[in-house]
């Protein structure tokens, strides 16, 4: 039998040539309550002067395993950095998403107080480093680096020697001109950091407990409770916009312990918290109301009557609404490439890639137009087909005259057409038209090539000053990065498709439900391009990336083709077949998650949505299920909802931050987070007493904006190493992302059993009359309103929402649309779709009278120009339920509600 205490002061002291002046023992335990296994280490001074450790930290490696063959072997963490009552959540990403939750056995002595990529030599895999004590490793990541690397590489100096000139950080580029700059978020680490003090022949004891929870993701914070720790919820999230006034934070105290306050801690200068206490939830939860004011990273501490205390991590922003409206501006003014813009290759009147970093005049480095990555300046795949999609997605929510007018002209001239003028032969739209020879309505991969021979001064039709042409090979390039003219020209990615069928899309929501914005053509016409363009993703194995965007055009084609167009109907019927011939493969494979990779986390989007399309419910919930085991739920903002990148710094982003140390650059809130989202708040609005989703739905929604800086620019990701802590400069494939923002953004009013009356991304205040419940949305858009206790979904396809009031007493739901301006009326009707998303509530018969139903939403007449619309939907009970079912079968409870200024 083992020693049950382990003396590993030798083995510490091999990995140095300095002398160790401690002895280290490491021992297994029972926890006190049997429930769990405890860490221990015992760290004993043999000095004879006092010590200070720097650094004290606990490896928690990853199990990689090598999938597909080996899916069920992979086993990832995340962290939420929360000091005393931090923890880390190891979930097996299939296999019932088995969970192992480790926590600090020794509150004072072990926080979580930094996550360390261990940038070491480890071998194979990545491998983080729970530091219980980080000032040594604090003061390099101020400087952004990490031992062992502190300065840049000889081998990269000589191959790039421009990285060496005033080399910064040890980190290149991939624009291949400068290194990477220093970044001063990098000096802000998660929580402060602190050193461990030894006096000679002391003894500190560090400890971890390691315990599984009992069903998956969805049990972690069950586990939390049974580990003696504490459990928060915040709400909508721990991203706030300075026009909440429902934001809340429950929290439930340690056991035997109580909450004794919560107190804002400044990260960045002018983002402010304040917290007030409020009344117990009627699940025994301590409640704050938050308020947030400026703009950038807060902390909240919440202390206990035990000693201990925990962080809650926050991000403060403007209203959502501007950050979309910023977004639009900076897409169609500045981030657009204008139509007499002189390129040979085709690129005008389009929206580019965008580097909001700093150049040497001090301005954004701008437009960027060349690239070893030919795909990420070609406007397809996801870096360079993004950048439409993004604005696309903007335009479809929340569209004006201008921006609309941009995606038209990108349609017209560079996604489906030819700039004879600006551009130079061969002339070559993205998209192949019906005019030309070749694979019509394919998507190329990319409108910019190199020549065969991979010159840098032309394509082999013109000259071009290819200034990354370097590139195109080790250490940075890969075999298809500088793709030559017939490369460019294969048609064959069908990750390409969606992205494009955005802007076809988009126009057709404004040209058939915004007549009074003007489109170059008829609603038809976009129309059937987006089911041509559909129909070219033909039966694709693999999931793609915002492909619910075909599900999308496809109920557009079934509502017009109900309304008398046979052409519309048979478009609907060929992509229908096409959609379910995935499906039932996907039913039948036992894990379909796989890309161009074997296993990868962009395709699951499609496998759910497919499978709740056609019926498949257990499909779709055991997607649902693993997509948790890389969303997490987190009182870390950036870790709440935020999907890890997963390589992609490499393909779409600028500084690349572990290049060289064998680990990859983890990041935060990339695309992966919008886009596993949708399948998650579908999922939810079904299933609504599955809460979990909702709040790492709400934490992707939410974060997703945080990408989108003062000047509208955005950013494929927030690097998570803490050498930098900062978002990426590039826009890289950041649309995707946001088209999940976009479709799935709305007003959320909740009722649960132990946290009360909730609003996401909305204020909830008490109405006129008693019981009644006032709403007022505060997401982006103001389209979409999800009414839990009803399962109620309101979308609003022309107009937006000013408020809506829910009635108890009479069954009903006023609703109020926002005044228009009658100098710019964008519509003549109002058009409101009302669905009933679950049976889970017994609420039904939603009718809205007075106003007729058009393709499936009820169309209204909205009030003059100035004045609010107001409408009332009504509600009732299903014959089969009335007789044992009464109005007060569900109760409101309006006491728990926020008090809030209607403006």
């Amino acid at each position: 039998m083992p020693d049950p205490i382990q003396d590993i002061t030798e083995l510490l002291a091999s990995s140095s040539s300095a002398q160790l002046p401690l002895s280290v023992t490491r021992a297994y335990e029972r926890s006190p309550d049997g429930r769990a296994l405890v860490v221990r280490f015992n760290l004993t001074s043999t000095a004879d002067t006092p010590l200070q450790l720097g650094g004290v930290g606990f490896p928690l490696p990853e199990s990689a395993g090598h999938p597909p063959a080996g899916i069920q072997s992979v086993v990832w963490n995340d962290p939420h950095v929360g000091g005393q009552h931090g923890f880390v959540e190891f979930v097996r990403v299939v296999d019932d998403e088995a969970t192992l939750l480790v926590t600090p056995a020794e509150h004072s002595t072990t926080p979580l107080e930094g996550w360390r990529p261990m940038l070491e030599d480890l071998g194979n895999g990545d491998a983080y480093e729970w530091l219980a004590a980080s000032s040594a490793w604090a003061e390099e990541w101020a400087e952004n680096k990490q031992w062992p690397f502190l300065n840049m590489s000889d081998t990269l100096k000589q191959t790039y020697p421009s990285f060496a000139e005033q080399a910064q950080t040890p980190w290149p580029s991939t624009d291949g001109k400068h290194g990477m700059p220093h970044i001063p978020a990098a000096s802000k680490p998660w929580n402060p950091p602190t050193s461990a003090s030894l006096a000679p022949s002391q003894t500190l004891s560090f400890a971890l407990r390691l315990q599984l929870a009992e069903s998956g993701p969805r049990s972690r914070n069950k586990a939390l409770e049974d580990a003696g720790e504490p459990v928060m919820h915040g709400v909508p999230g721990y991203v706030l916009s300075t026009d909440m006034q429902s934001a809340q934070l429950f929290v439930q105290p340690p056991r035997g312990a109580t909450t004794e306050a919560a107190a804002f801690e400044q990260v960045d200068a002018g983002a402010k918290l304040a917290l007030t206490r409020t009344s117990p939830t009627p699940g025994g939860f301590d409640a704050f109301t938050v308020a947030a004011s400026g703009r950038g990273r807060a902390r909240v501490r919440v202390s206990f009557s035990d000693g201990t205390s925990a962080i809650a991590h926050y991000y403060v922003l403007p209203p959502l609404s501007q950050q979309v409206a910023k977004l639009g501006a900076h897409l169609a003014d500045v981030a657009w490439l204008p139509r007499d813009f002189i390129d040979p290759f085709g690129r005008s009147a389009s929206v580019m890639p965008w580097d909001r970093s700093a150049c040497e005049d001090g301005n954004p480095c701008g437009h960027i137009l060349n690239d070893a990555r030919a795909y990420d300046v070609g406007l397809s795949d996801d870096a360079g087909g993004g950048n439409p999609l993004c604005l696309a997605s903007k335009v479809r929510a929340a569209p004006t005259q201008h921006e609309a007018g941009r995606i038209d002209e990108y349609i017209q001239w560079t996604l489906y057409g030819i700039k004879p003028d600006t551009a130079k032969p061969p002339f070559k739209s993205l998209q192949i038209r019906e005019d030309e020879h070749g694979d019509v309505d394919g998507i190329r991969m990319t409108l910019f090539y190199y020549a065969a021979n991979m010159s840098n001064h032309t394509s082999g039709h013109f000259e071009w000053n290819y200034t990354e042409a370097d590139k195109c090979h080790a250490p940075f390039g890969g075999p298809t990065w500088c793709m030559t003219e017939n490369m460019a020209n294969a048609t064959y990615r069908r990750f390409n498709y969606p992205h494009q069928i955005a802007s076809y899309w988009a126009m057709y929501h404004v040209a058939r439900h915004y007549g009074g914005l003007k489109t170059r053509m008829p609603w038809t016409w976009y129309l059937e391009r987006a089911a041509k363009t559909a129909l070219q993703i033909g039966t694709q194995s693999t999931g793609l990336m915002d492909g619910t965007v075909v599900r999308e055009v496809l109920e557009a084609l079934k509502r017009e083709g109900e309304a008398g167009n046979a052409t519309f109907a048979d478009f609907a019927t060929r992509i229908s077949n096409n959609m379910q011939v995935r499906q039932q493969n996907w039913a039948k494979n036992p894990y379909p998650y796989g890309s161009e990779f074997g296993f990868d986390t962009t395709g699951q989007e499609e496998v759910v949505v497919w499978n709740l399309y056609f019926g498949n419910v257990t499909v779709a919930k055991k997607t649902v299920d693993h997509i948790l085991s890389y969303m997490r739920s987190s009182p870390t903002w950036a870790y709440n909802g935020g999907s890890r990148s997963w390589g992609d710094i490499g393909n779409n982003g600028k500084y690349l931050a572990t290049f060289g140390t064998g680990i990859q650059d983890r990041g935060q809130m990339h695309y992966r987070s919008g886009l596993n989202m949708i399948p998650l708040m579908e999922y939810y609005r079904m299933h609504p007493d599955d809460f979990f989703l909702l709040e790492i739905s709400m934490g992707a929604i939410t974060g997703q904006m945080c990408n989108i800086d003062e000047s509208g620019a955005t950013s494929m990701m927030w690097h998570a190493v803490p050498h930098v802590n900062d978002f990426d400069p590039h826009s890289g494939d950041y649309g995707l992302g946001f088209f999940g923002n976009a479709l799935e953004s709305g007003a959320y009013f909740v009722q649960h059993p132990q946290l009360g009356s909730l609003c996401f991304l909305c204020d909830a205040g008490p109405g006129a009359a008693e019981g009644n419940v006032e709403i007022v949305p505060r997401d982006a858009y103001r389209l979409n309103a999800f009414i839990e206790p009803l399962t109620m979904y309101l979308q609003v396809e022309s107009g937006t929402f000013s408020s809506l009031t829910l009635m108890p007493s009479r069954l009903s739901v006023v609703i109020r649309f926002a005044a228009i301006d009658a100098s710019a009326a964008p519509y003549s009707k109002l058009r409101l779709r009302v669905t009933k998303t679950s049976d889970a509530r017994p609420w039904t018969n939603f009718v809205l009278k007075g106003a007729p139903l058009v393709r499936g939403a009820y169309e209204i007449t909205p009030a003059e120009p100035g004045e609010v619309t107001e409408v009332v939907v009504n509600y009732g009970l299903p014959p089969a339920s009335a007789s044992h079912l009464t109005q007060d079968s569900y109760e409101y409870d309006s006491s728990l509600l926020v008090d809030v200024k209607m403006i």
